[in-house]
């Protein structure tokens, strides 16, 4: 019986566009072609992730796929619907342990449904797995209200879905995977005295601040409102680049874990919460920035 695995997307009838439908049915059959891979590479078979197109079928849009290697057809399927399973019972994913829960669920899956005597134990790669996780979200976000996905396995060419699988299209994956996974952050908020970076006439920007004492560069905004509309309105002089602002700021401190090619820290998420005071300089304006343009 010619069984694979299809994949299918319920689009809306008021799309027009038949390349946007075959894009977003392509993105979801890279989805699960993406965790075959992260499966079998977590074992050590990653040479036979390789899968084939056996057919495509109209209605809604469906495509029917299968590994190359049929051995793997099972493990792969037990992977992706257990994933789909339990990303409606972790529909957003922000963190690391959030990211690595996902991966211990596809781990004991791989474990308990191989039939071949897997020969090591699942080792899955936290960072492909979550760029195709962060992949995934921001395909649910090209999805229409009332459009939906479903995976099965079935007889190709089969219109018989009653089995198949709904994947949760309001998953969401929060944030940048690299930050997510290769580093921790740590939050701050204190006093200190700072050069500031803005344009005289748009103070709603963003504002590049560099320490006096550690040299950092933040860009921040200006979260102070009242500080904030005074300043535009022309009640507080421009800060000219030799002046300080003494502010209590706040951020986020991306730190770098050890082992890492990256060993600088970073900083985000960083706002002026209240201006104390600004120290004028009216010496002789050096281009502070320039050199760090």
């Amino acid at each position: 019986m010619n069984k694979a695995i299809a994949i299918k997307f319920n689009y809306n009838k008021d799309r027009n566009d038949p390349e946007d439908i075959l894009n977003i049915l392509t993105g979801y059959v890279k989805f699960y072609k993406r965790i075959g891979l992260i499966s079998l590479s977590s074992i050590n078979e990653k040479d036979d992730a390789i899968f084939e197109l056996v057919g495509l079928q109209d209605g809604s849009a469906i495509a029917w796929i299968r590994c190359i290697k049929e051995k793997w057809e099972s493990l792969i399927f037990n992977s992706a619907t257990t994933l789909a399973d339990y990303l409606y019972e972790i529909p957003e994913v922000s963190t690391r342990n959030d990211i690595e829960s996902i991966s211990n669920v596809i781990s004991e899956s791989i474990i308990g449904n191989s039939k071949e005597g897997i020969k090591v134990e699942p080792c899955l790669d936290l960072e492909l797995l979550g760029k195709t996780l962060s992949d995934y979200s921001v395909l649910n976000s090209r999805l229409h209200e009332n459009e939906s996905t479903f995976i099965g396995k079935g007889v190709v060419g089969s219109d018989d879905f009653s089995n198949f699988k709904e994947l949760n299209n309001k998953f969401t994956f929060n944030g940048n995977v690299e930050d997510i996974l290769s580093k921790r952050i740590k939050h701050h908020k204190r006093a200190s005295k700072f050069h500031v970076n803005v344009p005289v006439n748009k103070g709603d920007n963003i504002w590049r601040l560099e320490e006096l004492i550690t040299d950092n560069l933040f860009s921040a905004k200006v979260a102070n409102s009242d500080w904030l509309d005074d300043y535009q309105s022309g009640l507080i002089s421009p800060i000219g680049p030799n002046d300080l602002m003494e502010a209590i700021i706040e951020y986020d401190k991306v730190i770098p874990l050890k082992g890492k090619k990256s060993t600088k820290n970073k900083y985000k998420n960083a706002k002026i919460i209240e201006v104390i005071s600004i120290v004028r300089n009216r010496g002789p304006q050096n281009d502070l920035f320039k050199k760090r343009e």
